[in-house]
């Protein structure tokens, strides 16, 4: 007669092994080694023309900032905005897959002035890691909004931007 403990045995072998494999991807993310998002990126955004892929402008730098519990937070210095125009990034972000991200985040315009008028900047992010969990891809749609929220561009506009995780 086959013994019916065995296979609970295995099973819960089985059952602990996937616990620990759970645990320590867990763990390897919050210490930032590589596999996951979380921690400070510095990025490379690169503005281009949704329909064409066209770049439509010079490069400029920008900061993000990938917390625990999916919360985020960024700067730019996209020399588009006068100074004092535009607030940091202030957003969430979650895992859509083993190396990909969707972020979302929201920068406060504070007065009219340039191309933009007072309200607010929507980023919407799709984030790919790169192979060793380093650096990533970004696309990314952007839309302004008026003081009253309603959408100042027919389209959103878009951006590609590149990452490398600050060490």
């Amino acid at each position: 007669m086959k013994n019916p403990n065995k296979h609970h045995t295995r099973l819960m072998t089985f059952a602990a092994s996937l616990a620990f494999l759970a645990t320590s991807a867990a763990a390897q993310e919050d210490r930032g080694s590589g596999f996951g998002l979380k921690g400070t990126w510095r990025v490379t955004v690169t503005q281009v023309n949704c329909q064409t892929g066209a770049v439509a402008g010079n490069p400029f730098q920008s900061l993000l900032t990938f917390a625990a519990g999916g919360t985020m937070s960024g700067t730019t210095t996209n020399p588009a905005f006068l100074a004092g125009q535009r607030t940091g990034d202030f957003g969430v972000w979650s895992r859509t897959g083993w190396h990909s991200f969707a972020a979302t985040s929201e920068a406060l315009i504070t007065f009219a002035g340039g191309p933009f008028s007072a309200g607010a900047q929507t980023l919407t992010h799709k984030i790919t890691l790169t192979d060793d969990g380093n650096g990533f891809t970004d696309i990314a749609n952007i839309q302004f909004y008026d003081t009253n929220a309603a959408p100042l561009l027919p389209v959103p506009g878009c951006a590609t931007a590149v990452g490398k995780r600050m060490q």
